[in-house]
């Protein structure tokens, strides 16, 4: 700058300068919401001569890197920061340029946005719309879901999901998450599948055979089919079908039938087709080939399967021996009549007759076996004829006393037989009279594997005639007896035996217990419940489904060791009934229950108090300690809740309250699907899911919001959400312990969400909340989201509230910066109101300052200067422009700003005039408004009241001197208008001799050639002017304006002046003709003078009625232009000049106007003036 007022003042400041070239009119652009927007400008000269400046924003919002520069071409960069601003709004600013080229001003215009999603389908901002992408392109939707811009989809009327997705991102996310996503937000229906078929018969298989199976689905999404095959002889292609496998809705799935696999008959056979939410068959049948034949064993088989239900049912006594007879030789005529009537049937049918009575058909029957010579496969068949034949007396005499030898023999060559062993009865005398034997050796056929009902059905017949044929419960034993009990034919006698012989069974064994079950059920009698408990206690007794038995005896009043004990270990959740009088007794002084089972009779005893006031008051003491301690551990179920809604009825301790927080909020859920193993719970407001197992289809989940989203996992942790039924229940109500645990100071995150609400169930806040929200403020268990939502409630409590004493308290204590970014405007103004002014600074810095009331900006910024001293401070000064510009400020604002302050010129300029009426000082400022003003070529409306108030106060000689200098360029050269101030400057200047460039004596003498009236002192000062012009050569057109006796001195009255602004360093040619009274003249040309740093004259004489035609050829950095024709011309003349020039222009006009008066007056001055210069000088030869 002090080059630059060197220059002013000692002529050589070169007005004319190329323009400043930047590399864009205007900066534009989004930036995203929180974010910043870089760039860079490029800035030069025209002529690439080398530049210099300083570069200045007009708002914190735009920052730029370099606030000088130098050089031939400059690149500045700039970031545009968003912070603090939402989308849509508007950053609206400029930088200014003020360089030795001039000052520029380029506008800078950035729009904020929120992040855009682009996909194929193009932007996606709804869940529509993303639905409409997944139906579009699944795996493009699913990469969507799992980046991390997902959750902008669902802002604003979507936010309601924000849960749902909470949960189903959690990783491992997969396809079956986001299909469960969209099921839930009702985006899409479950995808289902069925079969176009779904059996396949195939019969006469001569070769492996491959097949196919349609599968049709019903509507779009993710779907995974895994297969299965049951039975061996079929193969499929694939093990799993995924989307990709289907051509629209429809999928093929191959499957072959191997051949070598299928035996004899049919086989039968399935595909499972299994998705997550069903499983459908298709079922497949094959066989080798058809046998159009007559099966004969299949007819034989079916034919021995009959008769032995029949015989079964006729042992059992289920049917007469008339009805075995007739239905038994029903099947065997059909044997006959289908030609398979064997050997064993030929027996059997002699059998039947013996059993009946009729010996002769018996014998009949057997007549025909006579000569049979049976082999060794046939040895059952051989002994049943020799027994039968015997029993009838046909055999041979010479066989008849080596028959029972033979039986015997046959028995000990296959003591497996069940048949040899009734032949062997029925023919040996040791046994036929010993029925302790005959069971004997039953057992012995037991123990080689034999369990053929008709054993089973032999021994029950033995132990039904002598029951104390029941000696003990061997294996055997048991397995008849059962057989017994489960077909109705025990006796009680027996049933008094069993119990009996069950005492001295020493361990648990579950068939015992069935025989046990089983007597009691044909005779239930007092005994066999008491042999039945006592049993089950040798084993497990605490099963549940003994409950039955302990119960039966409590209600018998039976005496058993630990049967109380049982009875409250197995008795059902949940259980509703009133306890019996001997329970409820015996627990109130011998309780060594589980905490669970204490639990369930203590709820018993709550729940039937009002039938029962002894038992409960008997109890309660045991029940207040007991409810204490199950609170210490935490411990949470429908009997608990009751003991603790009944027994604990607020928080005494801090301690008791965490212990009820966690237990208070508990549900238990219901859910019948076998395949959930946890269900999760996902609160909106929190940070992380809780997850809770899933036993029995039971979990105890904690709900704190209605809105809560609860979700399932599987064994594959694959999670469901709308796919999956349940049903809850309410344990406990939160409301009757929310006050006491609230003033205890509960800091569990349940708790206090519950006490501060929801994002879609908010409380109001109250004194006795406050504390509760405030801790949701700082805990990061909870979402950023909520905790800066629950922040802007409690700075709107305070807003509400200002008396409470509490609230500096905690604006020292919040991480401001965090909620800075939610609200900055409700956190700036609290803290400027309650004095906190560096926190409120350091969130406008932060953040901006839009939004915030300009009267709490100015008490800011006022206080902020104050208190650092006036030292500069970036920010600071931003932030007191800003309220500068809004129009508001204090003397504190303007001083500060008048100190710190660099921008546009004009910035500064309105600054000062705002000054005036605080009366400030305002010398620098108006020292630094001028000399920018010379430095950046910026022409001010102000600036000269800005110099007469420098100059008052006595400002520097050499800053007033060069800006007089630059005003007068502006004036003579910039034709711009300047001040009267300005002329009594440079007047004074001039005359005390100071040394100024001729420019500003021109500008003077141009001013004063507008002048009506002169003094005498401007007239001296007008011909020391002209006289250094004309010693300097220095002719304008404006001098023809001068009083006469200047224009007759420089003989300026009679010249017609040309006279154009143009490039000083340019070659000017003027080309002109003259014409008039009918002639025209030659057009001729002539070099134009540059006569001023860039104004070119040439002086004409021109007479009246003449015309002078010209135009310019300007010649410049080797190019050359040519201006428009322009027309100068004579029309009026001076009728009281008495110059030859004059009195010839009233001769002229006078002719041509046709004023002979004028003519002739005019001609005779100028003839007399001839005459008396003829008289008078006598020329010097």
């Amino acid at each position: 700058m002090k080059r630059r007022m060197e220059q002013l003042i000692n002529g050589r400041f070169e007005y004319e300068v190329p323009a400043l070239v930047l590399s864009a009119r205007e900066i534009s652009g989004e930036v995203i919401q929180g974010e910043t927007f870089r760039g860079e400008f490029g800035v030069g000269a025209e002529d690439n001569r080398r530049i210099k400046g300083m570069v200045m924003s007009s708002s914190r919002r735009v920052m730029v890197g370099k606030e000088k520069f130098s050089g031939n071409a400059v690149s500045i960069p700039f970031v545009v920061n968003a912070s603090g601003l939402a989308a849509g709004a508007v950053i609206s600013e400029t930088i200014t340029i003020n360089s030795n080229l001039g000052e520029y001003q380029l506008p800078v215009r950035v729009r904020v946005t929120a992040e855009e999603i682009h996909t194929s389908l193009g932007t996606v901002r709804t869940l529509d719309e993303f639905a409409r992408l997944a139906a579009s392109d699944y795996r493009e939707a699913f990469r969507l879901y799992t980046s991390k811009v997902f959750p902008q989809i669902l802002a604003g009327t979507d936010s309601r999901f924000d849960s749902l997705y909470q949960g189903m991102s959690r990783n491992p996310v997969t396809y079956q998450h986001m299909e469960e996503f969209l099921i839930a937000a009702g985006r899409k229906e479950p995808v289902h599948i069925r079969l176009e078929k779904d059996r396949k018969d195939m019969e006469r298989v001569e070769s492996t055979l491959k097949d196919s199976l349609e599968i049709l689905r019903d509507s779009w999404g993710y779907l995974r089919i895994d297969i299965q095959t049951e039975g061996d002889f079929l193969q499929v292609e694939k093990k799993v079908l995924t989307d990709d496998d289907f051509i629209g809705s429809v999928c093929s799935l191959d499957f072959l039938v191997i051949k070598n696999r299928l035996g004899k008959g049919k086989k039968f056979g399935r595909i499972l087709l299994k998705t997550v939410y069903e499983t459908v068959v298709f079922e497949v049948t094959a066989s080798r080939g058809q046998d159009y034949e007559l099966n004969t064993g299949k007819t034989e088989k079916a034919a021995r399967l009959k008769l032995a239900r029949l015989y079964e049912q006729f042992g059992k006594q289920q049917l007469t021996r008339q009805e075995w007879q007739n239905q038994t030789m029903e099947v065997l005529d059909g044997l006959k009549n289908a030609g398979c009537f064997l050997t064993e049937h030929q027996l059997y049918e002699a059998f039947v007759w013996k059993c009946c009575d009729n010996v002769t058909k018996s014998i009949a029957a057997l007549w025909p076996l006579r000569e049979v010579n049976f082999t060794r496969e046939q040895m059952e068949e051989e002994g049943v004829y020799l027994t039968l034949a015997g029993i009838n007396g046909i055999l041979p005499p010479q066989e008849q006393g080596t028959a029972f030898d033979r039986v015997q023999t046959l028995y000990r060559m296959k003591p497996n037989s069940l048949a040899l062993l009734l032949c062997l009865f029925a023919v040996d005398d040791e046994y036929k009279n010993s029925p302790a034997k005959r069971l004997y050796m039953m057992e012995e056929l037991a123990d080689l594997g034999c369990s053929s009902p008709f054993l089973y059905l032999a021994a029950c017949r033995e132990l039904t005639q002598d029951e104390n044929q029941l000696k003990r419960l061997s294996p055997f034993m048991v397995r008849a007896l059962n057989y017994a009990a489960d077909n109705g034919m025990l006796t009680e006698g027996l049933t008094l035996r069993i119990g009996h012989l069950s005492e001295y069974v020493k361990s648990f064994e579950q068939p015992v217990y069935r025989l046990l079950t089983g007597c009691y059920e044909q005779f239930p009698r007092k005994d066999l419940v008491n042999n039945i408990c006592k049993f089950i206690m040798k084993g497990q007794p605490e099963k549940p489904e003994y409950f039955r038995w302990y119960a039966l005896a409590v209600e018998n009043d039976l005496r058993i060791t630990r049967l109380y004990e049982y009875y409250i270990e197995t008795m059902p959740e949940g259980y509703q009934q009133v306890l019996p009088q001997v329970i409820r007794m015996y627990f109130v002084y011998n309780n060594t229950l589980s905490s669970q089972k204490r639990a369930m009779v203590y709820a018993n005893v709550i729940r039937n108090r009002s039938q029962d006031r002894g038992t409960y008051h008997s109890y309660r003491k045991a029940m207040e300690e007991f409810a204490v301690q199950s609170l210490e551990k935490g411990k949470i179920s429908e009997d608990y809740a009751v003991i603790y809604q009944d027994c604990i009825g607020k928080a005494d301790t801090p301690q008791a309250a965490q212990q009820l927080a966690r237990v208070m909020f508990t549900r238990r859920l219901y859910c019948d699907d076998r395949k959930i193993r946890r269900v999760i719970v996902c609160h909106r407001e929190l940070q992380m899911d809780e997850s809770y197992p899933c036993v029995d289809g039971a979990a105890y989940i904690r709900l704190y919001t209605p809105d809560a989203r609860i979700l399932f996992e599987d064994d594959k942790r694959r999670r469901y959400a709308a796919t999956v039924d349940y049903n809850l229940q309410q344990l406990m109500d939160p409301e009757v312990y929310e006050t006491s645990c609230m003033a205890q100071g509960v800091t569990d995150p349940g708790f206090l969400l519950y006490t501060c609400g929801g994002m879609q169930q908010e409380k109001p806040i109250t004194v006795e909340t406050l504390d509760s929200f405030q801790q949701v403020a700082r805990m990061e268990a909870f979402g950023e989201e909520y905790r800066h939502r629950i922040c802007r409630r409690i700075l709107e409590y305070y807003a509400d509230n200002a008396g409470d004493d509490t609230l500096d308290r905690y604006l020292r204590s919040m991480d401001y910066m965090a909620f800075a970014r939610v609200d900055k405007v409700l956190l700036a103004e609290l803290m400027i109101g309650r004095g906190m002014y560096d926190t409120a600074f350091a969130v406008v810095s932060g953040y901006g300052c839009e939004g915030i009331r300009t009267e709490s900006l100015v008490k800011l910024a006022s206080r902020m200067a104050l208190q650092t001293e006036f030292v500069e401070n970036e920010e600071l000064v931003y932030l007191c422009l800003y309220v500068f510009h809004k129009g508001k400020y204090d003397d504190v604002i303007l001083t500060y700003l008048s100190d710190n302050l660099l921008g546009p010129v004009e910035e500064m300029a309105v600054l000062w005039e705002r000054m005036q009426g605080f009366q400030l000082d305002t010398y620098g400022l108006e020292e630094e408004i001028l000399l920018l003003a010379m430095y950046g070529r910026v022409t001010l409306p102000a600036g000269a009241r800005i110099l007469k108030s420098y100059v008052r106060q006595k400002g520097k000689e050499q800053v007033i001197l060069a800006y007089l200098s630059f005003a007068a360029y502006e004036y003579f050269l910039g034709q711009k208008p300047a001040d009267p101030f300005i002329f009594q400057c440079l007047k004074l200047c001039c005359q005390r001799d100071l040394e100024l460039d001729i420019i500003c004596r021109l500008a003077l003498l141009k001013y004063y050639s507008g002048l009506d009236h002169l003094t005498q002192e401007q007239e001296e000062l007008i011909g020391r002017m002209m006289e250094e012009c004309g010693e300097r050569g220095l002719r304008f057109s404006f001098m023809k304006n001068l009083p006469g006796v200047f224009a007759k001195s420089w003989q300026l009255d009679d010249k017609q002046f040309v006279e154009e602004k143009l490039p000083a360093k340019a070659k000017v040619t003027i080309h002109y003709r003259i014409s008039g009274y009918g002639r025209e003249g030659q057009w001729k040309n002539e070099p134009m003078k540059n006569m001023y740093q860039g104004i070119f004259v040439k002086e004409f004489l021109l007479f009246y009625g003449e015309k002078l035609r010209y135009y310019l050829t300007v010649e410049e950095n080797g190019e050359s232009r040519q201006t428009e024709e322009k027309w100068l011309s004579m029309d009026e003349f001076s009728s009281d000049g008495g110059s030859k020039y004059q009195l010839l222009n009233q001769m002229l006009a006078g002719f041509s106007l046709s004023r002979d008066p004028v003519l002739e007056d005019a001609m005779g001055q100028y003839l007399t003036r001839q005459r008396l210069a003829e008289t008078m000088f006598e020329l010097i030869g």
